[in-house]
């Protein structure tokens, strides 16, 4: 027999939240026994998925049958919480006579003998002979009635009364701590649910955000809500359907007509108008009763359950299906400056396969998304768990809401924060990097104060956060990772200046190559970015070279890093003498303790005073890379290093430094990714060649004079330029020379600094054809023309490979290479 065709709830999309609600409600009322007066689900092999922002049924029943069950089969659950003053429980002596909505509700249906009201009227009853709430009902009343006699009172006769009412208080706030496990060990078994969709119940009663403070928001009783629509749907005397509630029911799940009453949902759905819902003049949307009644039946699914972190401080805590503590991470309608935290985040789960209810509920008990070992408690540890985990769950995406409140005197609002696409596959978490050492909770920490951190401090943090929930969508992750990049920069500048918050949080902690490659944008900038930032770091050694030996003895294995080449570069690093790391100009950081992996030995910490290394100031980058390049000279001779500290793990190519040279080149960006790059552990960038097969630009003839000069010794020797033990010093104050010609293009600057790098070299026995009598200056008055000045000595401390240093020295000293340069191969070591 063929398969009915599914049908198409248009009624029911994916938002607003209680649309998505509402599509749940009628899966699981369909498939659920105890929701049908036949006492036999309508359906119970009923299925449902999500296609094209509809929600689909694929079921036995036709839309008419469909349709027939809700007017004529459909049994409401008892979705009552008797806990709540406005539920018509807590009406102290009035209890029979009071006029008060959910009193009146309460007495019509309990007095109902309609077969489909017969689960709230068995709860009901149930309720009304609980001791507990009996008990809580007479402490609320007699607090009340100490309150009202206070204000007749005056003096001593005032301080006895009061006396007695705070006792009083302290008695019924004892009864409500005891009141809930009462009634949920009494009630009928279809009222646990909504009990457990309010609450879980541990040491304090924690409510589940989608249902406010515990089934209320403010002085919205949902309960009562559901139980007053239920009143325009069905004669509350003999269950039958109103005329209204037959041609309502159809717009409602069929998306029909816009049959309606006044009225609003409240948090669910937000925007429909009513008292408080909105600034300035009222304005009134059509309500369907039929919305309300089965959103409300939807957040059963959302049951609570208690978890144990067996091991962790605190016991036992809540943990309701998809829901998180608030973060404003990813969401640009959130202000980190509103004073009203919202309440938590809501990650609704859709589906593009059939299943049943009974598989919903399955996905939404175990709806803890984790992150390792421990469970995902934020958006952000959220995003990145659906990053990790894929589609191995079945979930194609989640909708993503926040309960905020707009304002201290309106409700709450269940806001959408856009969809979570799950990737096709599982992949790799960069972000757990920055936890080690707990160093991202504990900027988070820091800077989560709104009155003790500083606005900007605030700031950096939320660029941080909105960047690390870009890197979880796979389609943005290369912008996100290059974004989080420059976020940890600005984070440490605001570090930098911040003693105290120094004290409190370390240094950022070491970050994978893996940032680098993710992060490649092929530009310049970030290439130079990248090579500057390898700057003082050891070489990466080549494959298939021997592991060296830390300087404790361990082996690169005993290092245990997070891959082959890693473990290389840590035996490196780990027996590097007196470095000088890029990140030494930014901030005050202990060289010693640099190169240390945080989760294996000690975590990188700061030096005690601010040392003349840290160079880096708010001047331009060109200013700031010449500042660089001069302090490393100065460092050099202090430290008594055999070479200049010009070398690094990483280069950029030629064709890069033209452009640089050239002013195509955004300085602003590559500062900024400068600053984040230098915390990550070095990686190459593929081959010198043009991406994009265009012609490989050369730079320009001064700088290949003086970047011969500004290369190691080492690197010289390499190429055979230099002979044994032979150096190429600078000549003094060549780089003050090229700084004080600023930006000038005229070339008498350049080409004075590129006869004095020649006239140096001659000296050291390279002699080059354009080293020419002050005479024939008209033959080097055309070599620096064209180039900035300042630009061309900060562009002498990007670190070059050395396939392009042997280029540039054949340009320069033609003939003074040795035989079997053209069969050398390029290799990763930086110049």
């Amino acid at each position: 027999m063929a398969m009915p065709e599914p049908l198409v709830l248009d009624g029911c999309t994916p938002t607003p939240l209680a649309s998505y609600l509402k599509a749940l409600g009628v899966l699981r009322l369909l498939s659920s026994p105890a929701n049908n007066v036949t006492g036999e689900a309508a359906d119970p092999r009923a299925r449902g998925w999500w296609e094209n922002e509809r929600f689909h049924l694929r079921t036995t029943l036709t839309r008419d049958e469909v349709l027939r069950f809700f007017l004529e089969d459909y049994a409401p659950s008892p979705i009552i919480a008797p806990w709540n003053g406005r539920a018509g429980f807590l009406e102290g002596d009035e209890q029979e006579s009071s006029t008060r909505t959910g009193a009146d509700l309460m007495r019509r249906f309990e007095a109902s003998r309609a077969p489909r009201f017969a689960n709230m009227r068995r709860t009901i009853e149930r309720s009304r002979g609980n001791d507990e709430l009996a008990r809580l009902n007479r402490l609320r009343a007699k607090t009340k009635a100490l309150k009202k006699e206070l204000k007749t009172l005056q003096g001593e006769e005032w301080k006895s009364r009061d006396a007695v009412r705070r006792i009083a208080e302290r008695k019924e706030k004892q009864s409500k701590r005891v009141l809930l496990p009462a009634l949920r060990s009494a009630t009928e078994p279809d009222h646990v649910s909504y009990v457990d969709a309010c609450y879980v119940l541990s040491t304090d009663e924690i409510p589940m955000p989608l249902l406010g403070s515990g089934g209320n928001d403010g002085s919205r009783d949902f309960g009562v809500n559901f139980a007053d629509e239920l009143t325009r749907l069905f004669e509350v005397e003999d269950g039958i359907a109103t005329e209204f509630g037959k041609s309502s029911l159809d717009g409602a799940l069929f998306g029909g007509g816009r049959l309606g009453t006044r009225g609003t949902m409240g948090q669910f759905s937000p925007g429909q108008g009513g008292s408080n819902a909105t600034t300035g003049y009222e304005g009134w949307n059509p309500l369907n009763p039929w919305d309300v009644v089965l959103a409300m039946e939807g957040t059963i699914a959302f049951a609570g359950a208690l978890t144990r972190s067996w091991g962790a401080a605190g016991g036992s805590r809540a943990a309701f299906p998809f829901t998180f503590e608030p973060t404003g991470a990813a969401a640009g309608n959130l202000s980190p400056e509103d004073p009203n935290r919202p309440r938590g985040e809501i990650w609704t789960p859709l589906w593009k396969k059939p299943v049943a209810f009974l598989e919903i509920v399955a996905i939404f008990s175990e709806g803890r998304l984790t992150l390792g070992r421990r469970t995902a408690l934020t958006g952000l540890d959220a995003a990145r768990s659906v990053a990790r985990i894929g589609l191995a769950r079945g979930i194609s995406s989640f909708e993503r809401y926040s309960i905020i409140q707009p304002d201290s005197k309106m409700p709450y609002q269940a806001t959408p924060l856009g969809r979570i696409a799950t990737p096709d596959r599982p992949r790799r978490d960069l972000i757990v990097d920055l936890e080690a050492g707990d160093w991202l909770g504990r900027a988070q920490r820091l800077t989560g104060n709104r009155r003790a951190a500083p606005r900007r401090a605030r700031h950096a943090t939320r660029r941080l956060e909105d960047s690390l929930f870009q890197m979880t969508d796979a389609a943005r992750a290369p912008e996100g990772t290059r974004n989080a990049l420059i976020a940890v920069g600005g984070f440490v500048n605001w570090l930098t200046t911040n003693r105290k918050a120094r004290e409190e949080l370390n240094p950022p902690p070491r970050l994978s190559r893996d940032w680098i490659r993710q992060a490649d944008d092929g530009t310049p900038e970030f290439r130079i970015a990248a090579a500057l930032a390898s700057l003082g770091l050891p070489p990466l050694a080549p494959p298939g070279r021997p592991e060296p030996a830390s300087a404790d003895g361990a082996s690169a294995t005993d290092l245990a890093p997070t891959s082959h080449d890693e473990s290389r570069e840590e035996a490196s690093q780990a027996s590097a003498g007196p470095a000088l790391p890029m990140a030494a100009h930014f901030t005050p950081i202990d060289e010693r303790r640099f190169f240390c992996r945080a989760e294996l030995r000690r975590r990188r910490a700061w030096a005690t005073d601010t040392p003349p290394t840290v160079v880096w100031g708010a001047g331009s980058l060109v200013s700031n890379m010449i500042a660089i390049l001069e302090r490393r000279m100065v460092e050099a001779t202090m430290r008594g290093l055999p070479d200049k500290p010009l070398s690094g793990a990483a280069f950029a190519r030629a064709a890069d430094v033209a452009a640089f040279l050239e002013g195509d080149f955004d300085d602003t960006r590559c500062a900024a990714l400068l600053a984040g790059l230098v915390w990550a552990a070095p990686a190459q960038l593929g081959s010198r060649t043009s991406r994009d097969g265009a012609p490989v630009r050369e730079p320009p003839f001064a700088f290949a004079a003086l970047k011969s000069l500004f290369s190691p010794d080492a690197a010289l020797r390499r190429t055979g330029a230099l002979d044994g033990a032979a150096r190429l010093p600078l000549p003094p104050g060549l780089l003050a020379h090229l700084r004080a010609g600023g930006g000038s293009r005229d070339g008498r600057t350049t080409d004075g600094a590129v006869r004095a790098a020649l006239i140096r070299a001659r000296a050291s026995g390279l002699a080059s054809p354009f080293d020419r009598p002050v005479s024939h200056g008209r033959a080097t008055s055309r070599i620096g023309a064209g180039v900035r000045a300042d630009r061309l000595a900060a562009s002498l401390l990007i670190p070059i490979g050395e396939h392009d240093l042997k280029a540039l020295l054949a340009r320069v000293w033609p003939g003074a290479l040795s035989d079997d340069d053209s069969q050398t191969e390029e290799t990763t070591d930086a110049a």
